[in-house]
């Protein structure tokens, strides 16, 4: 009797040692199946608390770099720049409200200054568009 005691502990080590080393086995199958080892050619995102979202679009407000009133001012005169008749632009943000003064040609008619003046409307508005843009127009 005690002989079987011995050999029945010895046998439940034996499974136990086995199906450790299988899990164990298995453990590392899974992990290695993880890594494909390209680790050169895999895409991280910006480092720009983001997920890089705005390095993927680069118009999304939090760029402070592109979007605030200095550069929207450079911007409606590089857009102004263009149409004849406009002699002198003054420009200035009230939050979402855009203002543009323009000093036009003095020999102008009145019917060409409101048509200067509603072309430089639409062309600021198209290119300004989370502003509501409005011109006023003084010889």
């Amino acid at each position: 009797m005690h002989k079987k005691r011995f050999e029945f502990s010895k046998r439940l080590f034996i499974c136990r040692i086995s199906m450790m080393a299988i899990c164990v086995l298995l453990l590392a199958v899974t992990l290695s199946a993880c890594g494909n080892g390209e680790q050169d050619n895999m895409k991280t995102y910006g480092h720009d608390g983001y997920m890089g979202y705005s390095n993927s679009n680069p118009n999304l407000p939090n760029r402070h770099q592109y979007l605030n009133y200095n550069a929207d001012g450079k911007m409606i005169e590089q857009v102004l720049e263009p149409i004849a008749g406009i002699e002198h632009t003054q420009i200035y943000f009230n939050g979402t409200d855009l203002h543009v003064n323009l000093d036009v040609d003095a020999s102008l008619s009145d019917s060409q200054i409101e048509q200067l003046r509603a072309k430089a409307q639409s062309v600021v508005q198209y290119n300004m568009p989370r502003y509501r843009v409005h011109v006023e127009t003084k010889r």
